[in-house]
This record gives C-alpha cells, structure tokens and sequence, in this order.
C-alpha cells in the first residue's frame, strides 16, 4: 500500500529569482543522449549545441528542425524551457573538431558533445585527432551520412563526453557516442575523482602530436549537473516547490531528496508531529514544501511510481544492470536500489518482452543500460530501447535499429561470417559478411573490435580492426 503523506502549512510569499541567460534558437538534430537527456543540433551556420530536455527527448527524433527556448548552463549546454518541431530536413552542417576516424564513422566533438557521422568508403582518410572541420551530411533513418568534410584548421586541445568505462595503467578509457572507444592518458599527478562505470563524464584533453590523448580536467556529469529549473524535475511556484528524485538521507527533523540537475540533495524541514516511517532512502518519491518561518517545510511525500509521459497508456524508463536475458525478454534491476514494499515494480526493476526481430547479442548480463519499454493494452511491457557503452537498440515508428561495437577474442572465420567471444558473454558472438570477405590479416585468437549492425534480419559486419589490421565494409 502506497504513503502518501500531506501537511497543512502556512503560506508565505517567496520570490524565486528570473533565469539568466535565457535566449531562442533553431537546430536540426543530428545525435541524441539518452542517459544525458540531451539532444545534439545544429544550426544553419554549422554551430553546434547541446540541449538538455528531459521531456521532449523522446518525441523529437534525428533530422528535426526544432525550435528552442533554452538558458545556457554554466557547463556550456542549454536547459530547454520550450520546443517546437517545425519540420524535417534532409542535409545539415557541423563546424567540429575531430575526435578519431574508427572503420567507416568520423568521431566530431563540437557544442559540449560527441557524435558520429557514418563515411563512404575511403573518405577523410587523411584526418587526424585534432583536425578542425566544416562537414556536411545527410540524413538516413537512424544515422547521418557524411557528404563533404573539409579541413579547415587544427586544435590542440578538445572537449569529449562519453560514458566512463575504466582506468588502467594511467589510461582512461571512454565510450563517445555509444560505439567509439578513447583512451586518454591521467597525468601522474592528476588526481581524478571517484568514478564508476557508466557514469557520464566530460573532460578537455590535449591532442598530441601523434593523435593521442592527455587528460586536463574532468567533470562527473552523474555526480554533479548544474541544470536547473521546468525539464529536471523541479517545479518552482510562488511560495513552493516539487521536486522528483530519489531520498538521499532522512531524520526526525530533516528530508533531502536527489535531484537530476542538482549537484546538492534537496532538503526541507520535518515539522515535529510528523513521521517519516514509511519512507527510506533509495525511494523514488515526489516531495512538496512551502517557504515558511525563513526554511522549507515539508508539505507532502508521496511515492513516484513512474507517471506515463504525455498522456501515453504507460511506459518504462530506467538505467539500471541487466539481470536477465533470453531470447524473449530483458530484465533490468535499478542498480544499489533499497527495497520498498510500496514501490511499483517499474521503480526496482523492469521485465520487458521482446518484440519480433530484436536481437539483443550486443548485450550481456551485468551490463549498464538505459531501458525503455512501452506497456500494452493487456499490461505487459515490450522492449522499445535498450543502451550500453557498446551497443544500442531503438524501435519506433515500425523501425528497429540496433548495432553493436564490441572487443573479445576472434574465435571463428567463416566464409558467411566471423566471430568473437567476448568478456560476459555466454556464448560467441556472432556477424554475418558477404562471402569472399578478406579476412588474410587476422588470426583466431587475435584480441579485436568488431562493430556490427543489424539490418535484414541480422546483425552484419561494419568494421573489423586489430593492432595489425582493419577491414571496413559499407
């Protein structure tokens, strides 16, 4: 049985201060971050910008022109207030800098984000980390095809966000825009700060002279967001706030709540008749208070149990670690989650079934992943998303896109196809190829990068790459 718990308060006036740096602007998107809630666009002069919008980043897909209310945030990104989609476009511009060219995708970093255009064969062979550009690109159903890249200048330092994998040996490793790997070099006397994998992080590096990495600073977007304001979860209203988070701590006297986009709980005052029994920390909650006597005062607490977005019949959208994974559906657990009994399940964890074609080989149990999952008239979840450091899936609209970019251990060369077996993995995973694929410079047991994507029913081959070798295919 759910607590929900409601106070009577005085009211007194507050005055809430106006947003700084507010502005309007238009972008067509070009890339999209789930786990930041951010959306990639472009202007029409190549300028690049991220914009967090954690309410519209699921109804606005690749190739939108949208137009933007938004303030900037001290990190560079904007905090939408308001959007619009005005039409579809079918070519956009980038003013970037390049990250890596890995097979047949070139890496940009512009705007406080990563993203990826895909490559004709042979096309910017000659660029290199560092190198700044003017590109253009066309819009395909799930990604952007590189038209023209042109060299314009080089930078010797350059932003990258990602997802944080590890740390060995001095080396950082990090996963841009889902599929490419970094690896950046820590300083010896660099002091980097407490990091878990899958937590989204920014950093500047410089680029050396031969293409590498060097750490200058760091920044854990997952432990500390300056964003504030209508699309993270607070609403400010005249003499109180709501807030949805997470409790962080609770006492007889005090309830602070972890809010995405704040970098500090959110913590008002326990009047003293009132007990807080119900509740414990690790609980998604929704909390009110009021501006009383010069403090914040507790006004209700009540569970969130995942309202559904827009109106909608339903859905689930929770990062957490695979628990379970067959071939008719994923189960994801909300990770270090504290049990309470008045949760909905969609909260701790979340079972969804697999719709027909989906292929979930890329992913292994014990993976960090973001899922999503639409519930059906009959109460049932399907699988609508699913993201990892190393692979994707995205189904909308009647389309299935998935791919993957893993590294293992090359177990298997066939004339249809290839193989690895990799880390976590039960069984091999597998890529199909067009026959008479030259595959002469590897050998089974070669440690690779193998990236695949699904199309006609399975998962074929992009890119194969070794320290000795590299295939490509279109």
């Amino acid at each position: 049985m759910k607590r929900v718990l409601v106070l009577a308060v005085a009211l007194v006036g507050l005055a809430l201060p106006t947003a700084a740096n507010a502005g309007a602007f238009q972008g067509v998107v070009i890339a999209k971050n789930a786990k930041r809630k951010a959306i990639v666009t472009a202007a029409e002069n190549g300028t690049v910008r991220t914009v967090r919008a954690p309410q519209a980043i699921r109804k606005i897909g690749i190739g939108a022109l949208v137009a933007f209310r938004a303030r900037q945030l001290p990190d560079g990104t904007f905090a939408a207030t308001g959007t619009k989609q005005i039409r579809r476009l079918r070519h956009a511009r980038v003013r970037a800098t390049v990250v890596k060219r890995a097979g047949q995708k070139l890496y940009l970093s512009a705007g406080k984000s990563v993203f990826a255009f895909s490559l004709r064969r042979g096309a910017a062979a000659k660029l290199r980390a560092g190198d700044r550009v003017h590109a253009s690109a066309s819009f395909g159903k799930a990604r952007l095809f590189c038209d023209d890249v042109k060299p314009i200048g080089h930078d010797d330092e350059l932003e990258l966000e990602g997802i944080y994998l590890s740390t060995e040996k001095g080396v950082l490793s990090l996963a841009v825009h889902g599929r490419g790997l970094v690896k950046v070099t820590v300083p010896d006397d660099f002091d980097l700060p407490e990091l878990a994998p899958g937590d989204e992080v920014s950093l500047h590096a410089t680029v050396e002279p031969d293409g590498s990495f060097t750490l200058v600073s760091l920044d854990n977007e997952d432990a500390s967001n300056d964003g504030t304001g209508g699309d993270d979860g607070v609403d400010m209203g005249d003499n109180y706030f709501t807030v949805t988070g997470v409790v962080a701590s609770l006492s007889s006297t005090t309830v602070s709540v972890t809010v995405e986009g704040h970098p500090e709980p959110v913590r008002c005052a326990v009047p003293p008749s009132v007990h807080l029994s119900g509740f414990a920390a690790g609980q998604p909650v929704e909390m009110s208070c009021n501006f009383t006597d010069g403090r914040f005062v507790l006004v209700k607490l009540r569970p969130k149990a995942g309202d559904p977005p827009d109106g909608g019949d339903g859905s689930i959208d929770l990062e957490g670690s695979i628990t379970g994974l067959d071939s008719v559906s994923v189960t994801v657990a909300v990770t270090a989650q504290t049990e309470v009994a008045s949760l909905m399940h969609e909260n701790e964890k979340a079972t969804c079934a697999l719709q027909a074609g989906q292929d979930l080989r890329g992913f292994a149990v014990g993976d960090l992943v973001e899922i999503e999952c639409d519930r059906k008239p009959l109460g049932h979840y399907v699988l609508t998303g699913l993201t990892s450091a190393n692979a994707s899936l995205e189904y909308g609209e009647g389309r299935l896109a998935e791919w993957f970019d893993l590294t293992g251990v090359l177990g298997s060369k066939r004339s249809d196809g290839v193989g690895i077996q990799v880390d976590g993995h039960p069984e091999p995973v597998n890529c199909a190829m067009p026959p008479g694929t030259e595959l002469s410079g590897f050998a089974l047991g070669d440690t690779v990068e193998m990236q695949c994507t699904f199309s006609d029913g399975r998962f074929n081959l992009s890119s194969l790459s070794s320290d000795s070798a590299q295939l490509s295919l279109e």
